[in-house]
């Protein structure tokens, strides 16, 4: 459902580009700190469902003030692994991308252990004569074949909606005129024709919003795909669900070229366990087309559990890469875990942090940094809204173009902006607006 996270019961210049995750971590411990012993506005020790919308507005810090305050509970009711999934999401919506991963990697089952570490170090070395190519140019290259490409992401990994922003002009000039989305909402008071907190509940990740308002501005025609039922449908029912309405589409427009997001294994093409059967095989199925299925999961750094970010680093480590790839041996490309669920395995090099924020936040050029000075002590989270969004400058109605609560080291905040006019937000840690600031990018 919209709105809701779901739980059951030189010298100066190469220093901006260090990972600088002390200070990330201080502001982040500050806040939780401040949490329990100020208890913010909102703060409700009986709320079992963790939403970004309070009073009818976006409020990015609101599913922290439950799950900092409330965190003995949750994990208690939840387990660690849900807690701290959870608990990435919504830092995720705040663009806080290294504090994201610190948590993931707690969340893990268990470590990696000298049998398994020796296993990923002979199937790495396994790989004579691997290339590596550029994802994009790859990717753009092999589009022309296939009427639907299916690509996934990690709900608390921003990285990959900046990559597949990145694809969305070179896909269209190549006829790719629908982009589904899981993200999207399907109920009918849905928006997909201007971005809203109605257009879906991730929509409201930033980096998200960019996606979409991309994908309009481009041409692109949102189709939302969901399962109406999902909660109550089995995973095969929802999956085939899915692949039906994303079949609908392609039978009404003979002509039709689409790119599908979703999410983890469900643009998977075979299934791993006879239980479940994902979107992609569905689709593939009762449509007779054959996707071209990306796989982006998988060769991100610290992986969605312990094995995969030990064959993360392993093979980063053996393979300096700068920029999205694929691996090709004989000019074939190959997924690099042995993966064979997807036709494609893109390999993202580690993030580069510019004064704690993640570069790819420019959106491979789209947008560029800028440094903001706040004129409040008591500032914490800073917001850029697009000018023309800001119904009556409001903004607890509009999804912002960039934030971030993470200061440099000089007191100011980096923020990732395309050229234009905006309304920058001050908010303390109350969400309480301080005081805004009109700019424009040129």
């Amino acid at each position: 459902m919209a709105g809701m996270i779901r739980f059951l019961l030189l010298l100066p210049f190469l220093m901006a580009f260090k990972v600088s995750s002390a200070q990330t971590n201080r502001q982040l411990k500050a806040f939780h700190d401040y949490v329990l012993t100020n208890r913010p506005p909102g703060y409700d020790s009986t709320l079992n469902n963790i939403t970004n919308i309070r009073n009818g507005n976006l409020n990015y810090l609101y599913p922290l003030y439950q799950l900092f305050g409330e965190e003995g509970r949750f994990r208690k009711d939840l387990g660690v692994n849900t807690y701290n999934d959870m608990l990435t999401q919504a830092l995720s919506f705040t663009e806080d991308y290294e504090s994201v991963l610190e948590y993931q990697k707690k969340g893990y089952d268990s470590s990696v252990d000298e049998v398994s570490q020796r296993q990923i170090s002979k199937l790495i070395d396994g790989y004579k004569n691997i290339k590596h190519v550029d994802a994009r140019k790859y990717i753009s290259f092999l589009a022309r074949n296939y009427r639907v490409i299916m690509i996934n992401e990690s709900h608390s990994k921003v990285l990959h909606r900046s990559f597949m922003c990145s694809l969305l002009e070179d896909l269209y000039k190549k006829g790719f005129r629908y982009l589904a989305m899981e993200m999207l909402s399907n109920s009918s008071d849905h928006s997909l024709d201007k971005l809203t907190p109605a257009t879906g509940h991730y929509c409201s990740e930033p980096v998200a919003g960019e996606l979409i308002r991309t994908a309009l501005d481009i041409g692109y025609r949102l189709v939302s795909y969901e399962d109406t039922a999902g909660q109550v449908h089995t995973p095969t029912q929802r999956d085939s669900i899915q692949a039906l309405n994303i079949y609908h589409v392609l039978q009404a427009d003979s002509t039709a070229k689409m790119v599908v997001f979703a999410s983890y294994g469900h643009i998977a093409e075979i299934n791993i366990s006879p239980a479940y059967i994902p979107m992609g095989m569905a689709f593939k199925k009762i449509s007779g087309i054959d996707p071209l299925t990306i796989d982006q999961t998988d060769m991100t750094e610290d992986g969605d559990f312990a094995y995969g970010k030990a064959f993360y680093d392993t093979y980063v480590q053996k393979y300096a890469l700068s920029s999205p790839s694929i691996g090709l041996v004989n000019d074939e490309p190959v997924n690099v875990t042995s993966n064979n669920l997807y036709d494609l395995s893109v390999i993202h090099p580690r993030t580069v942090y510019r004064d704690g924020r993640p570069v790819w936040l420019d959106l491979y050029g789209r947008r560029q940094p800028l440094y903001i000075k706040p004129a409040n002590k008591n500032s914490f989270l800073v917001q850029a809204y697009y000018q023309f969004e800001s119904f009556g400058n409001k903004p607890g109605g509009v999804i912002p173009a960039d934030q971030t609560y993470i200061p440099t080291g000089k007191g100011n905040y980096l923020l990732y902006l395309k050229r234009g006019k905006y309304i920058v937000v001050f908010r303390d840690m109350n969400y309480r607006i301080l005081n805004t600031q009109h700019i424009e990018v040129n």
